[in-house]
């Protein structure tokens, strides 16, 4: 019999009802501030804990990300994001031969969550700054973007975890 080191099991997924709750209890009891840059929008890891990571985002007017996944197909991460103040948009590709995006306003104290297999955007489309708080399980280490045209869905670039963004 053959036994496997705990190195190589791969890290559980938490659910989509235990991911939600995470995001919306951290939100609730945030004691660090977010900073905004108009750079482009801040992210910080506030919390590591067993299978997930929590960030605090910062998004002023306009700021927001590219078309992304969670890791892609190494090791996606499945992820709740909760707003805290402000306003987000979120887009989600709707996959199919003509693949489109499905729009969602998400308002604070709202709490979304993607599989980890989403392919997705958010952006502060309102007028006021925003701050959203994101649990990913297992912890983010990439985020694959890509490209949405009328011929379809493209990888674009692969983003490594709190050094790209």
């Amino acid at each position: 019999m053959s036994t496997i080191a705990p190195a190589q099991l791969a890290p559980a997924v938490l659910g989509t009802d235990r991911l939600e709750a995470l995001a919306a209890f951290y939100a609730a009891n945030l004691t660090l501030r977010p900073r905004f840059t108009r750079g482009s929008r801040w992210a910080r890891r506030v919390l590591a804990g067993p299978g997930h990571e929590a960030w605090l985002l910062a998004w002023l007017p306009g700021q927001g990300t590219d078309l992304h996944d969670h890791g892609g197909v190494a090791r996606p991460a499945a992820a709740a994001v909760a707003v805290v103040s402000g306003t987000l948009t979120e887009f989600t590709v709707r996959p199919g031969d003509f693949p489109g995006l499905q729009r969602k306003t998400l308002a604070a104290g709202e709490v979304a969550a993607v599989d980890d297999r989403t392919i997705h955007g958010m952006r502060n489309d309102s007028t006021a700054p925003a701050v959203s708080l994101h649990v990913y399980s297992p912890g983010l280490e990439a985020m694959r973007t890509y490209l949405l045209d009328e011929t379809g869905l493209a990888p674009a670039k692969i983003m490594r975890a709190g050094e790209d963004w």
